[in-house]
């Protein structure tokens, strides 16, 4: 087991979804609700994964417990990532309710 190799494969798509936000305002490409509804499900996608590779190893259809735990740490780390982004998108919000017009 290459621990390296696992950290690589355990960086999630989200991560590589704010640089496209970035990418996507430059080019006039996807709006930013596309791009955050696209994390959503990104996000929900691999908590199904993990969910699946866990069934699978307690009903023993496989025995791969490195894939269980780097589908596991992908979809944790993920879901931490939105949490921090919606954090600070209302964080954001309650500073521009404060704004006087």
């Amino acid at each position: 087991m290459n621990i390296n190799t696992d950290l690589n494969i355990a960086k999630p798509s989200i991560a590589g979804a704010a640089s496209k936000v970035g990418e996507a305002a430059k080019t006039g490409g996807a709006s930013f609700s596309d791009m955050l509804k696209n994390s959503i499900n990104e996000v929900s996608r691999l908590q199904q994964d993990a969910s699946r590779a866990v069934e699978d190893l307690v009903t023993g259809q496989t025995n791969n417990v490195t894939g269980v735990m780097t589908a596991m740490e992908k979809s944790d780390l993920a879901f931490k990532t939105l949490l921090a982004i919606r954090s600070k998108l209302m964080d954001a919000y309650e500073e521009i309710k404060q704004i006087n017009v």
